[in-house]
């Protein structure tokens, strides 16, 4: 039987994502803590890499061939698997602490006996530039004037990401892979799921591809049982 991966995003794009903060987190320290050998990192890297030039191919009209298509949909297959053996070997609660955990971008799981109830809390996101191409800083915290978190319901933040070009997608560029935005969105409803965390900073990393356009984040509070409260407001602001 096939493992379930309901773990990873539902997008090219977002899984890139996921596997490139995956590849920064683990610094040469970190990689020797959890007793990830070096070939299997390299290997990770190998299959981020291939899966995001293949995709930038796929997405080139001028490139894009029956060929290339069936490559990058390999290579993504490829990336996929071994981000499942990754999370299954190497990512275990010791050695990684619970910080790790959600840092990687994973729902955490309750150890509380007690029913949870659902979030009740509201959410905020600004954006600020961290002085890196193609990245932003996500800041995260209560929205102003709502009511004091509770520890349990409010227990981290679901972040919702969507990128427009100017004047808005194409229908093409809204098919694509990375289902650019038509136009501004009003809540979280038609951003794409970015990861889970509980911290109040988060960086955000981006294609070359898409500097210039404007980034959307829309973010709601989360329990630790998955459910999820009310929308935030939208922040926006356009990718260096």
């Amino acid at each position: 039987m096939a493992k379930s991966n309901d773990w990873l995003p539902s997008t090219r794009a977002l899984i890139l994502g996921m596997c490139r903060n995956w590849i920064a987190y683990m610094t040469e320290s970190v990689r020797a803590a959890w007793g990830v050998p070096p070939d299997e990192f390299a290997a990770l890297q190998t299959l981020f890499g291939n899966a995001q030039g293949l995709l930038q191919k796929a997405m080139d009209e001028a490139e894009r061939t029956h060929v290339i298509t069936v490559e990058c949909q390999a290579a993504f297959a490829a990336l996929k698997e071994k981000m499942r053996f990754f999370r299954d070997r190497y990512f275990k609660i010791p050695p990684l602490t619970e910080g790790d955990w959600a840092a990687l971008g994973f729902r955490q799981k309750s150890g509380h006996p007690t029913p949870i109830p659902p979030p009740a809390g509201v959410p905020a996101a600004s954006l600020s530039y961290p002085g890196g191409p193609h990245a932003l800083t996500a800041h995260l915290g209560p929205l102003a004037g709502t009511r004091e978190l509770d520890a349990d319901s409010d227990y981290g933040y679901a972040i919702y990401l969507g990128i427009m070009p100017a004047g808005g997608a194409t229908l093409e560029q809204a098919a694509s892979e990375k289902h650019y935005l038509m136009k501004a969105p009003e809540d979280g409803n038609s951003l794409g799921h970015y990861r889970f965390t509980r911290r109040r900073k988060e960086k955000l990393l981006f294609d070359a591809e898409d500097r210039g356009m404007t980034a959307y984040v829309c973010c709601r509070y989360e329990n630790q049982k998955g459910d999820v409260g009310q929308w935030g407001p939208v922040a926006s602001t356009v990718i260096p």
